[in-house]
């Protein structure tokens, strides 16, 4: 066979005789022709490398030596989809979906592959991809996506090997491209230059987009471009395919028509460049207020807290941050600090700018921030990572932008911001825990895992110490075992559905997404918008969403201020909302907060428009008996009672352990009941049951003139979760000892606005 097979049908070859034999008969030269002249050829050889003694892996390692770094054993990156079984995330991004699928399916105009897209701009891709590969620069792309990760790899001999020949590896792109310079793995002079610079600039314009970048990042790519005899738009086209198909290969769904369009838009304005339209440094947008804010909503994937927290930065620290942070590349920030408040991801950005200029690095000339070390700290949904963010929030609270800027990186009881140079240009951000901060999260995630309240109300105790919200996080992380709880819980909620109006569609306390997901998929043509005013809640929201590859979007703000967060609505839903509003606004327990907050509501709908509430509703005037039957329910009304805030709770021992109460005392317990022990000190907090239906009805009405209450089928119901979650518990009669049902929990209102 040998090299004459260089010159057949790589693919057919390999489905002919299998990708192990064909690429162990081929000579190195031969194999890595047909490699790089053939997308799904290159992915199949490139597979072969999980079983590195068979002949065919011999012969890829050969042709494309540096390249066995993408098959050592490692973790699942932190950014990508979960690897494969046997452990080879790098591999799994570069050959099975960046090559075998991504790029493979847009040359084969298969679209299956790329569902994030529209027909309209998967054609717009494959157009592009078409025009570059006509243009002979196939090789030279299939060259550069074969060496984009490898100095991720975790192989300590090749490591210790480009470490030694003075690579940064911490800057991944321009290490892979230091590793591979020199090769011509048999292309042209002028292709071989070019996969090299692709390699070098692959992945800004994706951290140009998440504002981890200034457009900056691209002046050695564009001079490259000038000296390369090379068509220059027709690099920029390929290097916007290679973008397009790396940042479709991390997670499935990702790339959307807007993700995309913001990548072309990088491409476009880097073309403007090489034309000589425009210098690269006339696309810097000035250091001022407005900009930074621009940048920091970015890098919270546009949420408007940034506004908030840019508008509190004084003028002398604005003169310190912006024009540092104008020249940085940031590495991870999403991952490392998505998860923290904005003020608290400036302040780690200014602790990073300090470090870096006391450790000598100009930063006024580009410049590199990695936070990899961070985010393995921060980033994940394990208890202790969620409290070590708290931690690390509430201690970067306490600390001055003027601190951290002047290189001040303890953050006292609870840790320290640590730094390292990494290159000449480079810094590397790490958190160390104190003994304190390592105790303190290790007690808070066991306590998490016990049963009694007792332990509840100390690790609230203790978060409250330290100034930690951790009612906000923990109803993120409570959603799942609430569904499980509360079986009936997902068909619950889709009882609203019907009288939602399509078009915007705005969920006011969104929670888990669980409502999102729902009307997503009942409303796919609609926008759905989800409006918090928890950032934890946002952050794990935006995570969820990019996850999941969904569609609906998450805004932060108060819903009182929803017509300037969303105008021309819809459908607003609330559920499982109001009675948190009217429990925690302040004054507490007044229905003014709640009344605020459906005028906000009525005010954002056009007309036609509707409020649709799924929330606890009052039972009729009645009198309880409830016997308490598992070994906690006796203890846990004794606390209930003694610290319930929403009103007192009055009760008549009747001596043969039972107690005697009104029925809607007694449904506010026994449904705190069912939520169990971790959310005990907060649900203890709330009044669910806020109105008698009638009531609730008429209060709505009122708070919004010339509405009309639209009719609904079933007005109020049990949920049938709570009858599951208190079997075996409890026991609940009437004052004459005659078994009756659980108190209708639910109510679902409707109001439209003529």
């Amino acid at each position: 066979m040998g090299d004459i097979a260089a010159e057949l049908d790589a693919w057919q070859l390999a489905e002919r005789v299998g990708a192990d034999a064909a690429c162990g008969a081929l000579s190195p030269a031969a194999l890595a022709a047909c490699m790089l002249a053939d997308t799904r050829f290159a992915a199949a050889a490139l597979e072969l490398l999980r079983a590195p003694d068979s002949a065919g892996a011999r012969q890829v390692a050969t042709a494309f030596p540096e390249a066995v770094a993408l098959a050592y054993p490692a973790p699942a990156q932190l950014e990508h989809d979960a690897p494969a079984s046997d452990g080879r995330p790098l591999l799994d991004h570069i050959a099975t979906r960046l090559l075998g699928t991504k790029l493979a399916a847009l040359e084969r105009s298969d679209r299956d592959a790329w569902r994030g897209l529209s027909s309209r701009s998967f054609e717009a891709l494959g157009a592009t991809c078409a025009r570059v590969l006509a243009a002979g620069l196939g090789p030279p792309l299939r060259a550069a996506a074969i060496h984009l990760d490898i100095a991720k790899t975790n192989d300590p001999a090749l490591r210790g090997a480009w470490l030694g020949r003075g690579i940064a590896l911490d800057v991944h792109n321009e290490a892979a491209a230091a590793i591979v310079r020199g090769r011509t793995w048999g292309l042209s002079p002028p292709n071989a230059a070019l996969a090299n610079e692709w390699i070098a600039a692959h992945g800004l314009a994706g951290q140009h987009v998440r504002g981890e970048g200034p457009l900056a990042m691209f002046g050695a790519f564009v001079h490259a471009l000038h000296a390369i005899d090379v068509d220059a738009e027709l690099a920029l086209d390929a290097l916007h395919v290679l973008n397009a198909c790396d940042t479709a290969a991390v997670r499935e769904g990702l790339v959307d028509d807007l993700l995309l369009a913001k990548l072309a838009e990088v491409r476009d304005q880097l073309a403007r460049v090489v034309r000589g339209e425009v210098a690269l440094a006339a696309l810097a947008p000035p250091t001022d207020r407005a900009h930074l804010a621009a940048r920091l909503r970015a890098l919270r994937g546009g949420r408007d807290d940034a506004n908030d927290a840019v508008a509190a930065i004084g003028d002398t620290e604005l003169a310190a941050l912006a024009p540092a942070l104008a020249t940085c590349q940031l590495w991870y920030c999403e991952a490392a600090t998505g998860g923290i408040s904005a003020g608290a991801q400036l302040g780690v950005i200014a602790a990073a700018i300090g470090a870096a200029r006391r450790m000598g690095i100009d930063v006024s000339r580009p410049w590199h921030a990695q936070l990899r070390p961070l985010a393995a700290r921060l980033a994940g949904d394990d208890a202790e990572t969620r409290y070590r963010r708290r931690l690390v929030e509430a201690a970067l609270a306490q600390r001055s932008l003027r601190e951290l800027l002047a290189g001040g990186a303890s953050l006292g009881p609870l840790g320290t911001l640590s730094a390292k140079i990494a290159s000449d240009a480079a810094i590397a951000v790490d958190y160390v825990d104190t003994a304190e901060s390592s105790a303190l999260v290790t007690l808070l995630a066991l306590y998490e895992t016990r049963s009694q309240v007792a332990f509840h109300q100390m690790l609230k105790s203790l978060c409250d110490l330290y100034g930690l919200r951790k009612d906000q996080f923990d109803r993120v992380a409570n959603e799942a075992s609430y569904l499980a709880t509360m079986n009936s819980a997902r068909t619950d909620k889709e009882r609203m559905l019907d009288l939602v109006r399509p078009g915007r569609i705005v969920e006011v306390g969104p929670g888990g997404g669980v409502v999102l997901d729902l009307l997503e998929a009942r409303f796919p043509s609609s926008e759905i918008v989800g409006v918090d005013l928890s950032r934890e809640v946002i952050a794990a929201l935006d995570q969820r969403a990019r996850a999941g590859g969904r569609h609906w979007r998450v805004v932060n703000g108060a819903a009182e201020q929803l017509p300037e967060l969303v105008d021309r609505v819809d459908t607003v839903v609330f559920c499982s909302i109001l009675h948190e509003v009217y429990s925690y606004t302040a004054p507490r327990f007044e229905l003014d907060s709640v009344a605020r907050v459906i005028r906000a509501a009525y005010a954002a709908l056009v007309p036609g428009g509707r409020i649709v509430i799924r929330d606890g509703v009052r039972p009729p005037p009645a009198t309880r008996r409830i016997r308490f039957i598992a070994a906690d329910a006796r203890a846990t009304f004794d606390v209930y009672v003694a610290q319930f805030e929403g009103r007192p709770i009055a009760f008549r021992e009747l001596g043969d352990g039972r107690v005697e109460l009104l029925c809607a005392d007694a449904m506010e317990f026994l449904y705190t009941y069912t939520w169990g022990p971790a959310s005990f000190p907060y649900e203890v907090r709330e009044l669910y049951g806020i109105l008698e239906y009638a009531d609730y009805v008429r209060h709505l009405l009122g708070w919004c003139p010339g509405a009309i209450a639209v009719p609904v089928a079933i007005t109020s119901y049990l949920q049938p979760g709570y009858r599951a979650g208190l079997a075996g518990k409890i026991e609940l009669t009437d004052e004459r000892d005659a078994a009756v049902e659980l108190p209708d929990s639910n109510c679902l209102i409707a109001i439209e606005k003529p």
